[in-house]
C-alpha cells in the first residue's frame, strides 16, 4: 500500500484505465425481489433492522465484485446504512472491508463536519483511531470521505491531519443538486463562493501531495454545472475532483472535456442509480447488469492521459 491516498487512487485509475466511481446507495424498495425475500425470512429471528442491513451488505458486496475490474473506486453513501442504526453501521463497515478485499479505494460519502474535538471524533469514526480500553477503535476504515467546508478551515483541519496517515478528503465545492447555486454561486468579492472554497482546498492540501503529484485533499464538483466544474479544475489543477451528477442526475461526458490533469486524469466520475439498479431496465442478474453499465460508462467517458 502506498503512503498517500492520492497515490492509491491514481494507481487504481491507471491500472483499470477508468475514472468511474460507483456509488453504493442501497434502497430497500429497489433491490431485487429474491434478495429481499431471502433476508425478510430472517427478520423475525435477527430483527428487522439487522435483516435489512444484511440485505444491503449482500447487495453492495455483489455490486463490488461485479464492478471491481472496471471501476476505480466505490463511494458508499453512509445515510442509506445509518438509517438502520448500529446494524446499518456494521453493514457499512463490512462493505468497506469487501471493497478493500477487491483492491478498491473507498470514499465514504458523509459530508461531515463540526469544530475542534467534534470534527476529530467524526474523523475517528470514519478512519479509526478513537481511544479505547486497550486498543484504538478501527472505525470504518475508509480511505477518504466527503466533508463540508462551511464552518471554515479550522473545522477541516482534523480531517486534513489524517492525510499524513494515508487518508484523503473531498471538500464540497460546487455540488450537483438543483439548489446548489443559491449559496455556492453567490458572488463574494467579485467571485462565486465555491471558488473561495477552492482557495481553501488549495491551501489545506498544499502539504499533502503524493508521488503522482496530486494532493490528498480533493474537491467535489458536479457534472450538472459544466462551467463551474471547469472553473474548479482551473483553480485546482493538481487536485482530484470527485464529480457527482453523471447519469441519472443529467450530467454527461460533454461536461468532462478538457478536465483531465496529470498522469491519472485527476478526477473521478460518480454514478449510483444508473449502475446499481441497471438490472431494472432489462431484468436479469443485478451484478451482470452493473458490470455492463460500468464498462459502458468507462467507455463513454473515454479519458486518455
Amino acid at each position: 500500500m502506498t503512503d498517500h491516498f492520492s497515490d492509491r487512487l491514481a494507481d487504481s485509475i491507471r491500472a483499470r484505465r477508468s475514472v468511474v466511481c460507483v456509488g453504493l446507495d442501497p434502497s430497500l424498495d429497489r433491490l431485487p425481489a429474491d434478495l429481499r425475500d431471502k433476508h425478510a425470512a430472517q427478520a423475525r429471528e435477527i430483527g428487522a433492522a439487522a435483516a435489512v442491513a444484511a440485505c444491503f451488505e449482500e447487495f453492495a458486496g455483489g455490486i463490488i465484485a461485479a464492478v471491481c475490474d472496471a471501476a476505480a473506486a466505490v463511494k458508499p453513501q453512509a445515510a442509506f446504512f445509518e438509517q438502520y442504526g448500529a446494524d446499518g453501521w456494521r453493514a457499512l463497515a463490512a462493505v468497506v472491508r469487501c471493497a478493500h478485499d477487491h483492491d478498491l479505494p473507498v470514499i465514504v460519502d458523509v459530508k461531515r463536519n463540526d469544530i475542534a474535538a467534534t470534527a476529530s471524533a467524526y474523523a475517528a469514526a470514519l478512519f479509526g483511531g478513537a481511544a479505547g480500553l486497550g486498543a484504538e477503535s478501527a472505525g470504518l476504515g475508509a480511505d477518504a470521505a466527503t466533508v463540508n467546508p462551511y464552518l471554515g478551515e479550522d473545522s477541516l483541519q482534523p480531517f486534513v491531519d489524517r492525510c499524513a496517515e494515508g487518508k484523503g478528503i473531498f471538500v464540497l465545492a460546487r455540488t450537483s443538486n438543483p439548489g446548489a447555486a443559491l449559496l455556492q454561486e453567490k458572488e463574494v468579492d467579485g467571485r462565486p463562493l465555491f471558488l473561495h472554497v477552492c482557495e481553501s482546498i488549495a491551501r489545506l492540501g498544499a502539504g499533502q501531495r503524493g508521488a503522482h503529484g496530486y494532493s490528498d485533499v480533493g474537491a467535489v464538483a458536479g457534472a450538472t454545472a459544466p462551467t463551474s466544474l471547469q472553473a474548479v479544475r482551473a483553480a485546482l489543477p493538481d487536485h482530484f475532483i470527485l464529480i457527482p451528477g453523471y447519469g441519472a442526475q443529467g450530467g454527461d461526458a460533454g461536461a468532462l472535456r478538457g478536465l483531465a490533469s496529470g498522469d491519472a486524469a485527476g478526477f473521478l466520475v460518480s454514478a449510483s442509480r444508473s449502475i446499481i439498479y441497471a438490472y431494472e431496465g432489462g431484468g436479469g442478474d443485478y451484478r451482470s447488469a452493473a458490470a455492463r453499465a460500468v464498462a459502458a460508462m468507462r467507455d463513454e467517458i473515454g479519458v486518455s492521459w
